[in-house]
């Protein structure tokens, strides 16, 4: 594809040397257009774009200077303009270029090389065309740039700029023309920056750099690429730096780095970076054959927060806890659930509600159970939570270096054994790690898949407690009781098992078996003739389960045991939270007919106005109170006490624990409903419960001795 050949205008008033013009410059291969004088040609002109212009000077309208001058004030300086004239002296010359003229040619012309000069300014004329469009196109770029664009040297000196946005400036980028970056940039800054300049200089460019500025604005953080500028020889090495405004690319970074380290909820270093710090301080200490310990914290009964009073609230809590972490260790600490990385006290949170905690330069354990003292002093103030107050403890496990472990990830395993067994221990204690306990967490490991399998197997039975009519002498009802047969530990208390079934979910399906079974033995012993109640215990997990109720409606429907035959025991912290869901579920049971307990009376939070809201039957007094009877005056004044409160409400009260014939007369002279304890009878199988029925206990006949009714 051939371009278009460029048009020239050619303007004289001669006729004959238009003529002649045209022919040589058409033999040139141009198009030709002619003009008879300078009105003729602006009118030309106007009409169509032509590329070049050869104007005669002497015209009778208008000369060729006015002609020249009018084109130029209205094209400007790049269109060629060649003025033909027969007047070569200087004035006439000068009157030309004055004019706007490119260039002239001298009267009479040498028309074999015309078509050579036409196309010689023409080439000129393209270049200056090009040129222009690649400065419009290169400053298009620069203004798409949002970057600081510089020329240095290689001293640092200021050369040259391209400053889009002038608030990245902290002067006057006019100001800078002629300054080295030593004198304009902080020392950090400017030796960073003559470090890259070297490093173009010596590579042919450089990349990566980064520093921060203080502006009128805030932090400002720069990234510099830098590349080597050609120069000519004698001249010093110059070269292009560009400035690059990364802040954002560097608040993102940060924000990357705090989701990847630290906990979203309380700021504090998370799981990751708490071992990284735990591993950094290890390999200090043995360089210099120094001590620390870790110390892992659990809140106890956080679960049941989350549980009755939501996430929202459980939140606050931890949220709250770590604050009280953060102010009561010591500085040296590094506690983990903060701050910035390196900080001297550092906190991080492990997830859920366990933080741990890195003990620096102690001497001997002691110094980190006195930390862990004040933790547990921080933790049993109460937490107010949408001003209601929550009161938790802490069980804590402590594991040290050297003596148990070499590297953060065992330390911190083995601190969370120690807080198991703090937690086994009657929970808001510390406990040291040992090598027994991590045999000790193996048998909870094993004992759990094996309770797994009790469930599959079959390998609980029940057996039952009598519990005594005082009144009548005879048993009137029983307390339903599990027992777990391992087939290689033998016999396994529940209280080992039970709390394991809670913590693995267990207690439920375990729960639901222990009703039907125990409906289904009272079912028996009414078709026997010995119609006989049964109580069976409820864990908080259950009572807090939505389908409780219609679980043991279906026991009893599936069973066809009497509602009326049946009571459930609950523990005073299940009947403490007095939520609308509690209420409900307690109301259900007692218009279902089914009887309701508080079991272990008087070691929680006894209280008349919480229980005169309680739709209960029965109360149960601990065994703890039933012991020093009848000769320890302040356990006799306490069960009166729970009795006479009970009369009150209407209640009819259990007591439990009764081993000898003195307390359980004592009991009957306080009028107690209901006894129950090994003077009776220890609890035996289902099958052995009828023998039990027909015997009678007089308690007052004073020819009955205790050997004579502890094997009854």
């Amino acid at each position: 594809m051939t371009s278009a050949p460029s048009k020239v205008l050619v303007v004289d008033d001669d006729a004959s040397a238009r003529l002649l013009m045209r022919a040589a410059l058409r033999k040139a291969g141009y198009e030709v257009v002619l003009a008879n004088g300078g009105v003729d040609a602006l009118a030309q002109f106007h009409a169509e774009p032509f590329d070049m212009v050869m104007l005669d000077v002497d015209m009778p309208d208008l000369s060729g200077y006015e002609v020249c001058a009018a084109l130029r004030a209205e094209v400007g300086p790049l269109l060629p303009i060649l003025m033909v004239t027969g007047m070569e002296d200087v004035q006439s010359i000068d009157q030309a270029y004055h004019a706007g003229a490119t260039d002239y040619i001298a009267k009479p012309i040498n028309w074999a090389l015309i078509g050579y000069r036409v196309r010689y300014l023409l080439r000129g004329y393209q270049a200056s065309l090009d040129l222009q469009a690649a400065e419009a196109r290169n400053a298009a770029i620069l203004n798409a740039i949002p970057d600081l664009l510089f020329e240095l040297d290689i001293d640092g000196s200021y050369i040259d700029y391209h400053c889009a946005r002038a608030e990245l400036v902290a002067t006057s980028v006019d100001s800078l023309i002629g300054k080295t970056v030593a004198e304009v940039l902080p020392p950090d800054a400017a030796q960073l920056c003559m470090s890259a300049l070297q490093e173009a200089h010596e590579h042919g460019s450089s990349a990566g750099q980064q520093f921060e500025l203080e502006l009128a604005h805030g932090t400002v953080w720069f990234e510099l690429s830098v590349a080597r500028k050609d120069t000519a020889p004698g001249l010093k090495p110059r070269f292009i730096v560009l400035s690059r405004d990364i802040t954002e690319r560097k608040s993102a970074e940060h924000k990357i780095a705090r989701l990847a380290f630290f906990d979203s909820l309380t700021g504090l270093p998370n799981r990751q970076s708490f071992l990284e710090g735990v591993d950094r301080e290890i390999r200090r200490a043995r360089q210099v054959g120094a001590q620390l310990s870790v110390m892992f914290l659990d809140l106890d009964g956080f679960k049941n927060i989350n549980d009755t009073m939501g996430h929202a609230a459980g939140d606050q809590i931890l949220q709250s806890a770590a604050d009280r972490l953060r102010m009561g260790v010591r500085p040296t600490d590094m506690v983990s659930r903060t701050a910035d990385v390196g900080a001297a006290v550092e906190l991080a949170r492990l997830g859920g509600d366990e933080f741990t905690a890195l003990i620096l330069g102690i001497a001997r354990p002691d110094d980190a159970l006195v930390v862990a003292h004040r933790v547990h002093d921080l933790m049993r103030a109460p937490f107010v939570v949408d001003g209601t107050e929550v009161t938790l403890t802490a069980s804590i496990g402590i594991a040290l270096y050297p003596e148990d472990g070499a590297d953060a990830a065992t330390l911190l395993k083995h601190a969370d054994t120690a807080m198991y067994h703090a937690k086994d221990s009657g929970r808001d204690n510390c406990q040291f790690y040992s090598p027994s306990l991590t045999a000790h967490a193996m048998q909870r490991m094993e004992l759990k898949t094996s309770l797994r399998l009790a469930v599959e197997r079959q390998e609980f039975s029940l057996v039952y407690q009598p519990q005594l009519d005082v009144t009548a002498g005879h048993i009137h009802s029983v307390e339903a009781l599990i027992r777990w047969n391992h087939p290689v530990r033998g016999m396994i208390p529940p209280l080992e098992f039970i709390p394991l079934a809670e913590e693995c979910g267990l207690i439920l399906p375990i729960g639901q078996w222990v009703l039907r079974k125990a409906c289904a033995d009272a079912v028996g012993w009414q078709r026997a003739g010995r119609p006989l109640r049964v109580a069976v215990n409820l864990s908080p997990l259950q009572f807090k389960d939505p389908n409780l109720v219609q679980m043991i409606l279906d026991a009893l429907a599936v069973t066809g045991l009497e509602s009326g035959l049946l009571e459930v025991e609950i523990t005073e912290s299940v009947a403490m939270e007095n939520t609308a869901a509690t209420m409900a579920t307690l109301n259900a049971l007692r218009e279902n007919g089914v009887r309701v307990s508080l079991d272990d009376f008087g070691t929680g939070y006894s209280s008349l106005s919480y229980l005169k809201r309680m739709p209960l039957n029965n109360l149960k007094v601990d065994r703890s109170f039933v012991s020093g009877l009848p000769h320890d005056e302040e356990n006799h004044a306490i069960v009166r006490a729970i009795l006479a409160m009970a009369g009150t409400l209407g209640l009819s009260v259990t007591a439990e624990g009764v081993e000898t014939l003195e307390q359980a007369r004592a009991l009957k002279a306080l009028a107690c409903d209901s006894l129950q304890g090994y003077f009776f009878s220890k609890p035996v199988p289902a099958g052995d419960i009828p023998a039990l029925l027909t015997q009678c206990w007089s308690l007052t006949d004073p020819a009955l001795s205790r050997d004579a009714v502890s094997q009854p």
